[in-house]
């Protein structure tokens, strides 16, 4: 009985081992599997840092991961598993859809770069044409600016600039082409050289008022008995004080201090001060 009990104790024991062992072969085997796997993976994960830390921009990665694609699809096994598989699977796919972005980018870059060219070339065509129209604003202004200026040499009018010359009879006269029967009032000529040591030979101003008046024939006897009688014919007693400075070789009279003929008509014009502006001497 002892002997039959110990070969079946024997038995069972040498089952259990032969089972042991066996589980400890079939988990030695997957601690290999797993390992080469891992190492695989590992070497695999790599090659994929690798690629990511390449240099050379977007384009450089997109070429990196197709490269490491192609070099993983032409590596295949029958007996890798199924991480593998779906490692290559994901770095495949991952490579299309970087080289699909990069040559966005690409576009994208190229587009940007035309558009900031667009952009400059636009800048400029903009400020020159802002100096262009800042230009012509100050050329119109100017030209506004010598139209208001400008002398007149033909029919004056009030708020006209006019100029007048200092005449052989000590008159200043109006430079005008069409009527030069145009005196200086002496206000005006008081106004303008009483502060001067000497009568300029010509006076320029902006015209504010004109005056009409007419040569009227007066006989001999009564201007002799009569003196006053021929102040009266003047509109304007100031052109007197004007007239008084001419002298009596001239061939004035008090009825006619300009020499003019009987019935002619001539203009009183009064003038003002110029600003410090330039005057363009230019028939308006």
């Amino acid at each position: 009985m002892n002997c039959a009990h110990l070969e079946n104790g024997l038995h069972e024991a040498r089952e259990e081992a032969q089972t042991h062992l066996c589980a400890a072969d079939r988990r030695a085997s997957e601690y290999n599997t797993l390992r080469a796997s891992s190492v695989k993976m590992r070497g695999l994960f790599e090659r994929l840092r690798s690629s990511v830390c390449a240099g050379g921009g977007v384009a450089g990665f997109a070429e990196s991961l197709r490269t490491l694609a192609q070099a993983l699809a032409k590596s295949i096994n029958d007996n890798e598993d199924v991480g593998t598989v779906e490692f290559r699977k994901c770095i495949r796919v991952l490579a299309d859809k970087v080289s699909i972005l990069s040559k966005h980018w690409e576009e994208s870059f190229e587009k940007c770069r035309n558009l900031e060219a667009t952009s400059d070339q636009a800048r400029k065509d903009l400020e020159e044409k802002e100096e262009l129209v800042k230009t012509l604003y100050t050329k119109h202004q100017l030209g506004k600016q010598a139209n208001k200026e400008k002398i007149s040499f033909g029919r004056l009018e009030v708020h006209e600039i006019a100029a007048f010359v200092l005449n052989p009879a000590g008159h200043y006269e109006a430079i005008n082409r069409n009527c030069p029967t145009y005196y200086l009032s002496s206000e005006s000529e008081a106004l303008f050289t009483d502060h001067l040591p000497n009568r300029p030979t010509y006076i320029v101003g902006q015209i504010v008022h004109i005056e009409s008046q007419a040569v009227k024939q007066q006989s001999p006897l009564s201007a002799s008995a009569s003196p006053e009688a021929g102040k009266s014919d003047y509109l304007d007693s100031r052109t007197l004080a004007s007239s008084s400075r001419s002298t009596s070789s001239s061939g004035t009279t008090p009825t006619n201090p300009y020499c003019l003929s009987s019935g002619c008509e001539y203009l009183i014009v009064t003038i003002a001060m110029l600003p410090d502006t330039a005057i363009h001497l230019q028939a308006s």
